[in-house]
């Protein structure tokens, strides 16, 4: 008997997208200057450009939006603040959800200066339900110091200039934020037994610029010239560091499992 008027329900009716959404809280303001008694202050103007906040948003916001790639998110949700943000989550009842809280600023060292970015990672599983839970990770990320005073800013300005150093270790930055993200959403679905093998410092022959680190402290992602490791000395934090030599540019980046991430 042939039965008239059905027809198959497309695939993707069957299969319902599960993936994560991600909200991201990009920086807001111009770029600071952190100096060692924990103030910030705008940037002398000989280090600034027509960009106040040297582009690193509106960067970050363009690796991760859904037209760059195919992306491990189902949706991305740009947020201003943190309310803002919870009135977003309001509409996800019963979803999984990364919140991306990104700070930026340099940091005076005396002598030299460091961009420097923190991410607070908020893992929403069961938004809005009993089996609500949440987890916090957060994120530091060191770009290679640059030689600058800022008691002297006009003898440093090349640094600081249009398209120079600086502008391009934000434009790096954003890159390598994108694609820490998408490892840390893509395993957001994925079993803790199913997740790969995560190498320590050692088992990676990796030597991060960083004193608080043992050759123990678990690998979380690797770059040629950077890895990201959480650090047993840091609790709760992943730590992304330059390498003192980078490895081949012909190494292919690579992905490591992290049973605790996020």
């Amino acid at each position: 008997m042939v039965m008239v008027g059905l027809s198959r329900a497309p695939a993707m009716e069957l299969s319902p997208d599960t993936r994560p959404v991600l909200l991201l809280q990009p920086p807001q303001g111009d770029l600071m200057l952190k100096r060692r008694a924990m103030h910030r202050v705008p940037l002398p103007q000989a280090w600034r450009t027509s960009e106040p906040d040297r582009g690193f948003a509106e960067a970050l916001q363009r690796q991760l939006s859904l037209g760059a790639a195919n992306w491990p998110w189902r949706r991305l949700i740009d947020g201003s603040s943190g309310a803002d943000s919870d009135s977003q989550l309001a509409t996800l009842t019963d979803q999984t959800v990364v919140i991306a809280v990104v700070h930026d600023e340099l940091v005076d060292l005396g002598g030299k200066v460091e961009f420097h970015v923190t991410m607070e990672l908020v893992t929403v599983r069961a938004i809005a339900t009993a089996h609500e839970n949440r987890s916090r990770t957060q994120v530091q990320y060191f770009a290679p110091a640059l030689i600058a005073d800022s008691s002297a800013p006009r003898r440093s300005m090349a640094p600081f200039a249009m398209d120079g150093a600086l502008d391009a270790q934000v434009s790096t930055a954003a890159t390598d934020l994108s694609q820490f993200l998408a490892t840390i959403v893509a395993r957001v679905s994925v079993p803790p037994a199913l997740r790969p093998h995560n190498p320590t410092l050692g088992e990676l022959g990796a030597h991060p610029l960083c004193p608080a680190c043992r050759a123990s402290d678990q690998v979380v992602y690797a770059q040629p010239d950077r890895v990201w490791v959480r650090v047993a000395k840091v609790p709760g934090s992943i730590l992304a560091l330059p390498l003192q030599s980078a490895r081949p540019q012909s190494s292919r980046t690579k992905e490591f499992g992290s049973p605790g991430i996020p």
